[in-house]
């Protein structure tokens, strides 16, 4: 009789399904395997727990090791639909492992800094993984003087040791590429903010690989937003060497850009091509389905996860770079250039 239909599994169940010494569960579901288990050995045993519905005891491993078994997410705004497939990824992982997610949404500094002092001082997480700060947060400050477990997503704070973080640069790339490929020379970039190294990363990487090919690069700085997207758009189409090819910084700003050139009459993308990063599936049913980068979203956030359990577990920081290479969704929102306009 299978343990889903006679009685609550136990640890010994999933390493019967795994096929490993009870031992060996017992490490990775409770995170103190660090580096000694190999990582499809890790996933057999994710896997098995999942199938099996293997939950521990909350109370008794409590008892045991003084957690709340509760990990933080501060994310910027839960109006970006980057941050759903990253706190799903985060909620799937966390919950493999036995942990649950407390969501916080930061809209400013003060709640910020009050979602922190309320889940980290007050002892209801044991960690905290923070997608949301920029230069000069007073939570970078918070977090060195608390000691506390953490780890920023999406974002490179330099000298922290502890950020989870895509290959930006490559993204802003393969965009560029994707443009150049079908033969515009009269390119443009509708960047984030300034101030957030993953806005800076993605520009980056468009402009060099632009550079690289003997071309310069329009470049327009803009919100993560829709009207961001509608305002940078609209400069860019005011200049007299208009853009053929605008690579917008995510999926607000490329619906925001799209509507700026309808409204300016511009036909997208018969007169202008425009490419949007972090992919999402509303963009395949947009009046003209756009042009994508997807990027390992739920992964960043899984990594994340696991990132701030080796910490909570004892062991140190570091960084960590989401290896998945970036992705090309081709879909009618890029064409080739007209005429003339290479």
């Amino acid at each position: 009789m299978s343990p889903s239909q006679g009685r609550t599994p136990r640890l010994e169940d999933v390493a019967a399904r795994a096929d490993v010494h009870v031992s060996t569960v017992s490490r990775v579901l409770n995170g103190r395997d660090g580096d000694a288990i190999r990582p499809e050995t890790r996933e057999r045993i994710f896997e098995a727990a999942r199938e099996l519905r293997y939950r521990p005891n909350a109370l008794a491993r409590a008892l045991k090791t003084s957690t709340t078994g509760a990990i933080g997410l501060l994310v910027p705004s839960l109006r970006n639909p980057v941050y759903s497939a990253v706190i799903r990824g985060a909620f799937d992982r966390a919950w493999e492992r036995s942990f649950v997610v407390v969501l916080a949404e930061d809209l400013d500094e003060s709640s910020a800094q009050q979602a922190y002092e309320r889940l980290v001082q007050e002892g209801r997480i044991d960690g905290v993984m923070i997608a949301s700060t920029r230069p000069g947060s007073p939570l970078i400050d918070l977090v060195a003087r608390d000691s506390v477990p953490c780890v920023f997503v999406n974002r490179r704070h330099p000298g922290s040791g502890r950020n989870v973080s895509m290959r930006e640069e490559d993204a802003g790339g393969l965009a560029a590429a994707h443009l150049i490929g079908l033969g515009h020379t009269r390119l443009a970039h509708i960047s984030g903010p300034g101030e957030l190294d993953t806005a800076r990363r993605r520009a980056e990487g468009f402009l060099e690989a632009a550079a690289g090919r003997g071309l310069d690069a329009a470049v327009a700085e803009a919100p993560f937003e829709e009207l961001g997207g509608f305002r940078g758009m609209s400069e860019l189409l005011q200049r007299p060497d208009r853009p053929t090819g605008v690579f917008a910084s995510n999926i607000n700003q490329a619906v925001g850009a799209m509507a700026a050139a309808h409204r300016a009459g511009i036909r997208v993308p018969d007169d202008v091509s425009l490419i949007g990063y972090d992919d999402d599936p509303l963009g395949a049913y947009l009046h003209t389905p756009l042009t994508s980068i997807r990027m390992p979203l739920a992964e960043l956030g899984r990594m994340a996860v696991d990132a701030l359990l080796d910490q909570i577990h004892g062991g140190s920081p570091r960084d960590v770079v989401v290896e998945s290479a970036p992705e090309l969704l081709v879909r009618s929102s890029t064409a080739p250039p007209p005429g003339g306009l290479r």
